[in-house]
């Protein structure tokens, strides 16, 4: 990976699915009583996605801990939501997620164009912190899985600097074979974590958490994509006013334009499609795919 931060679909190590079964879960939770009398919700490209602000989203997953058993969440972009129409497994796990917020701009315009406009932007690194955050001051026990050594480490010595009460579990990168995911699941189930944060890249740290999280005993896990390398200061984040103006886009076109082009000029069509499809269809909040 060098310094890049994976945001596709990695051919590396990294990104191979172990070959654990997927747990049944009845129904998507998001959906059910589970959270409904705590939140609202817009469909964006068949996916439900919390109408709630950072602050109620930190709630919810409070709640969530406190109610015991393990849950799951999941951010979405533009390119994961398309991805998630054209793979029916990863929109199960989607589907499946006991709460799901958007990472991107464009998902917050897009449900506002369908009628159910969202809150606000609720980003990955941006909960994950908010997560970490509370639970040094709630004493509760965090693991950090994924990316290389060297940037998970950092995330870890960056986090105890700045919360001296954190209680950190442990850490694992993310490059392990297939043969070793029992193992993983065993080292975090070990370690007593109630916060899992997995840093693999999209869409191989949602499958592995869906299939995963039971086993390790966490009560509450989300996928943070490139987190640990902008936080450990290996990649650069766009500056704040391109982030607050939906445009973070266009700085990483800039650093990784060989890479990111077809994903941006064309991912961000077949995007627009979907929700311009969705628009015709009259799908409102209550109605799915």
């Amino acid at each position: 990976m060098g310094e890049q931060v994976r945001e596709e679909i990695d051919r590396s190590t990294q990104n191979r699915v172990p070959h654990a079964p997927l747990p049944l879960r009845a129904s998507a939770p998001l959906l059910t009583d589970h959270t409904a009398a705590r939140s609202s919700f817009s469909i964006v490209a068949g996916i439900p996605v919390a109408n709630l602000s950072e602050d109620e989203a930190v709630e919810v997953i409070d709640n969530l801990v406190a109610e015991g058993g393990t849950h799951y969440g999941a951010v979405v972009n533009a390119a994961k939501l398309v991805a998630a129409d054209r793979d029916e497994k990863l929109k199960r796990v989607l589907l499946d997620a006991d709460l799901i917020t958007a990472d991107g701009m464009s998902v917050v315009w897009a449900s506002r164009l369908l009628g159910h406009g969202l809150k606000e932007r609720v980003t990955g690194i941006e909960l994950f912190q908010r997560l970490v955050e509370r639970a040094a001051n709630a004493r509760r026990s965090v693991f950090f899985l994924g990316a290389r050594e060297e940037s998970v480490r950092g995330v870890v010595e960056l986090f105890a600097r700045k919360y001296p009460a954190l209680q950190i579990a442990g850490y694992h990168d993310g490059y392990f074979e297939d043969s070793e995911w029992r193992s993983v699941c065993e080292k975090i189930r070990l370690s007593g974590a109630q916060l899992l944060f997995v840093a693999m890249g999209s869409p191989k740290q949602e499958h592995w958490i869906a299939s995963n999280v039971a086993l390790t005993g966490a009560s509450f896990a989300l996928g943070v994509g490139g987190s640990f390398d902008h936080l450990s200061g290996l990649a650069r984040r766009a500056p704040r006013w391109m982030q607050q103006s939906g445009l973070e886009w266009l700085h990483r076109l800039a650093l990784e334009p060989r890479r990111l082009w077809r994903r941006y000029l064309i991912g961000n069509s077949a995007f627009i499609w979907l929700v311009f499809r969705d628009r015709l269809l009259g799908r409102g909040p209550d109605q799915q795919n």
